[in-house]
């Protein structure tokens, strides 16, 4: 059993040392860097979801779909909203599991005040969504870019000082970078970053 107990500590010592010359064989390090990333806001859009569901058992006049939306765009004409530049996705609204009629309507703007004030109204059976599409600008990319590559190096700086090797040139990097301009629900509080992997070699 005392032979056993050996062969296996050897064994599990030899493992190790292997993992520890291939990380010395390739004398890389690792390190994954972030900064802010700036987005600007090019399009606002407000997304009403109408549903039968939400007044079927309150105590409301309503009916039906048509009685719901007819209510819905008095009040929004009271606003002076053009109720004419909704676009409809019905078929959008059914694949969303609801039970009862209902539909969802899009309305797209340039103005944050418009899309504001398509905020204003307060009817049962009216959920409103405020969505905006961003892009980020080449500028505010190299800044985010830069940024973050500075911090990826800062860190692995500090990892070689603890191994007491000196950090080299890069040898590999990938960033997550987001171009796309999909609508997203707008949260204020909300930061996006932008992240780089770095593969750094060891001199």
């Amino acid at each position: 059993m005392r032979k056993i107990s050996i062969i296996l500590l050897f064994s599990l010592f030899a493992i190790n040392a292997l993992q520890a010359q291939i990380n010395l064989e390739q004398k890389t390090v690792t390190v994954t860097g972030s900064a802010p990333l700036e987005k600007t806001i090019i399009k606002y859009r407000v997304k009403a979801t109408l549903s039968m569901d939400q007044v079927y058992y309150a105590d409301t006049r309503v009916e039906n779909l048509d009685q719901l939306r007819k209510q819905y765009y008095q009040e929004l004409k009271a606003l002076n909203i053009d109720t004419s530049k909704f676009q409809e996705k019905e078929m959008e609204y059914f694949s969303l599991g609801y039970q009862r009629d209902g539909t969802i309507l899009y309305y797209e703007t340039d103005s944050k005040e418009l899309a504001m004030k398509l905020l204003k109204t307060n009817l049962l059976g009216v959920q409103l969504q405020f969505q905006v599409k961003q892009n980020v600008s080449p500028d505010n990319n190299k800044v985010a870019l830069n940024a973050a590559l500075e911090n990826a190096k800062t860190y692995a700086m500090e990892l070689c000082k603890t191994i007491n090797t000196d950090l080299g040139n890069i040898h590999a990097i990938s960033s997550n970078s987001n171009y796309n301009d999909d609508w997203t629900s707008y949260y204020a509080d909300y930061q996006e970053q932008l992240t780089v992997n770095v593969v750094y070699s060891m001199n």
